[in-house]
């Protein structure tokens, strides 16, 4: 236990966030660069040198999905989210959360920013801060917090602006008035001639007050409200010119009104796209886009309006085609990824190649649809991309193929070689020999394998199940399992390895009742022994080919998915963390995604669970990829290094039971042979792993109990050897 704990002592992980940042919840601006609130962190584009800047959760942020943000007057920017506020310094490069505790509420949704005064919205009241000129010291910050009690019409506030005399706030319930030192307010709604108590924006200019709301356009009159446009709702409000530019809903979408009259200026705006937020920097417009659909992981970028033209020019940063991912694989070329979400916001198939530049592949380019959900590297090179339709079943193709190196492009239609037409693909696997297994949908969940020359297609199963067939695995006997959302949650074919002779075939239907946690079975995979192993919701569980074992106490939450590192040691993807076993040592450890700073979200529960997740090891790299709702999560694998040749550890010793032996604290230089007690050399050369840094021995059958020497060689630290024993 203690030397597996050393282990674990030695092997950090470092996390970083590659997001889409084109979806615009708010924008502002200061001196020549727009700043974002993305749903992929906060961007800073300089408009002149024309380049993004991007900070993610993984730059100190809360989350990815920022909702607000404004610039003080030194240059600050504060950044509200869901969970609290931020701040980023003026080099952009550095951020600090501010105090959870002295919030009004933490889901932030609007900030005003005044010299020292900062005002924060939050969907629980109002925070007024003073920074006293330090906006990076809280400590001596002074605060006032208001509610309900101190005047808001309600404590879901939305909108703030400010006059010379007076704070400004809209709620969901009406608007207030406030003295700047908030001793006196007056409340106004409906009653007094808004056009609705829902309040979106207020924007003031040359002592004009101007209100947006979800059913027009009010201005305020000294006295009273005047009503400028009724019957639209208006989600943000700035100034062009002598006229206003106005953000309005998806089928508006953008217009001015100007001298009474509202003129539509959308030409450039993608069809339906959400206008969220509008800016205007040195006389020119810019508007912040959301998408036409109802999610935020992906939008068309930013608007820079050209009045010459009369058009919208679009800018968009090059980055991940969706912060949804279905799957991930990772080969010698670059990472790709699938972002089909099983709906029509499906953005496709991304391709981050070795010089960091994305790559993304959509209907409108390459692929005949969007709805890209499984993604697999064959062992001849190509990457294969496997769709799912649904609900539009008549999409043309079932799955297409890559092969990065010379960017061609191959195509497998629905009806391929007599094939069920089906609304989905499930799984995509290949074997050693390259055959291609598909695990398809509709009135029976099949499999079918598909010849390495791609030649012939055959239907293996005749079997009707119910619930969703989630990942398969095959191993080196002939043997296909497949996890289910069922009550049959894995299913075995076993093909005695005579794949395209199915007299010999036999079946295996195994459910709690023979051993399994859980009847929600998601990811599978087998090790170089065939061993296989099932994150089954609450457990892991193994199966040895006899009988299945469990493993409860990695987690509380729910187990997603499963992968092999380079030292076969079981890395298992949870809700809440990522974890792995050692089936050496018996063993589990790992991180909660909280402790490495990390705020990842998946899709809530559901039988479809791990069919929209993402989970790769990739020894290229030295790095595991996760993916969900909120972007690709790069953990990279960083290893204490040690150099002292007195620090080798050799484990487990003695060797009982165990099929391999591992040898770690290696210098990176070390080479290592084995020797019998005899002086018989065993194994020479053994190099330390690319990832891991140790060298694992894999124990040879014919290797009988004894004591065993390791001669460990270092160029740059010299020699050493290890004994150990292996007890058979």
């Amino acid at each position: 236990m203690i030397l597996i704990l050393a282990l674990v002592a030695e092997i950090n992980i470092e996390p970083y966030y590659y997001t889409h940042t084109n979806y615009f919840n708010d924008i502002t601006a200061y001196n020549s660069v727009i700043y974002g609130a993305t749903s992929g962190g906060v961007i800073a584009y300089d408009q002149y040198a024309r380049n993004f800047q991007v900070l993610t959760n993984t730059d100190g942020l809360q989350l990815n999905r920022q909702n607000c943000l404004g610039i003080d007057s030194m240059g600050f920017i504060w950044v509200g989210n869901d969970l609290g506020l931020a701040l980023i310094n003026t080099n952009f490069d550095g951020v600090s959360i501010y105090p959870p505790e002295h919030l009004t509420g933490t889901n932030t949704q609007d900030i005003y920013c005044l010299h020292d005064s900062i005002y924060v919205g939050s969907a629980d009241g109002l925070l007024f801060i003073n920074t006293m000129g330090t906006p990076d010291d809280f400590d001596d910050d002074e605060r006032m917090r208001i509610r309900e009690p101190e005047g808001l019409p309600s404590k879901n506030v939305i909108a703030i602006a400010l006059d010379d005399t007076s704070v400004w706030v809209g709620t969901d319930n009406g608007l207030v008035r406030f003295s700047k030192d908030f001793s006196v307010f007056e409340q106004y709604s409906t009653v007094h001639g808004l056009l609705s108590n829902h309040i979106c924006d207020i924007f003031i200019t040359d002592s004009l007050i101007y209100i947006a709301t979800v059913m027009g356009l009010n201005s305020y009159q000294s006295t009273y409200f005047d009503t400028l446009i009724n019957g639209q709702y208006i989600s943000d409000i700035d100034q062009f010119g002598d006229s206003l530019v106005l953000a309005l809903d998806s089928v508006s979408q953008i217009s001015v009104f100007h001298q009474g009259n509202l003129i539509s200026m959308n030409n450039g705006i993608p069809y339906l796209c959400r206008v969220n937020a509008l800016v205007n920097m040195n006389g020119e417009i810019f508007c912040g886009l959301g998408n036409r659909y109802a999610r935020d992981h992906f939008g068309e970028g930013i608007g820079q309006y050209s009045a010459g033209n009369n058009v919208w020019d679009l800018i968009t940063n090059n980055c991940l085609p969706s912060n949804h991912i279905s799957d991930i694989t990772a080969n010698e070329h670059g990472v790709f990824v699938a972002c089909g979400s099983r709906s029509s916001d499906s953005r496709g198939f991304g391709w981050f190649d070795n010089t960091g530049t994305w790559l993304n592949f959509l209907s409108d380019s390459v692929i005949p649809s969007n709805r890209v959900h499984r993604c697999e590297t064959a062992p001849d090179g190509r990457v294969w991309g496997a769709m799912n339709p649904f609900p539009n079943s008549d999409s043309s193709i079932i799955a297409f193929s890559l092969d990065p190196q010379v960017h061609d492009w191959d195509f497998m239609y629905n009806g391929y070689h007599g094939m069920d037409m089906t609304v989905a693909v499930w799984d995509i696997k290949f074997d050693a020999s390259n055959n291609m297994y598909l695990a398809l949908a509709g009135p029976e969940d099949n499999v079918w394998v598909i010849d390495s020359a791609r030649d012939e297609a055959y239907f293996l199963d005749n079997r009707e199940v119910s619930g969703f067939v989630v990942e398969m695995a095959i191993d080196s006997e002939g043997k296909i399992w497949r996890t289910f959302v069922t009550d049959k949650t894995l299913l075995m074919i076993n093909t005695q390895n005579t794949l395209f002779d199915r007299s010999d075939d036999s079946y295996g239907e195994f459910t709690t009742a023979d051993g399994l946690a859980s009847s929600y079975a998601f990811g599978c995979l087998v090790d170089p022994d065939d061993i296989l192993y099932v994150a089954n919701e609450s457990a892991l569980v193994i199966y040895n080919g006899v009988d299945f074992s469990t493993i409860t106490d990695i987690s509380s939450n729910e187990l997603f998915d499963v992968e092999l590192d380079s030292e076969a040691r079981v890395w298992i993807m949870a809700r809440d963390g990522i974890y792995f076993y050692d089936p050496i040592q018996n063993f589990v450890d790992g991180w909660r995604y909280y402790e490495i700073g990390v705020n990842i979200r998946f899709l809530a529960f559901s039988n479809e669970l791990i069919q929209a997740q993402g989970f790769e090891y990739d020894p290229l790299r030295g790095c595991f990829w996760l993916g969900g709702e909120t972007g690709l999560l790069k953990l990279a694998i960083e290893n204490d290094p040690v150099t002292q040749l007195d620090s080798i550890i050799i484990y487990p010793n003695p060797v009982h039971g165990a099929r391999v032996v591992r040898i770690k604290n290696l210098p990176s230089d070390a080479l290592v042979n084995i020797y019998s007690i005899s002086g018989r050399l065993l194994a020479d050369d053994l190099e330390p792993d690319g990832v891991f840094g140790e060298v694992v021995w894999h124990i040879p059958e014919d290797i009988g109990s004894g004591l065993y020497f390791a001669l460990v060689r270092s160029y740059l630290y010299g020699n050493k050897v290890c004994k150990f024993a292996i007890v058979r």
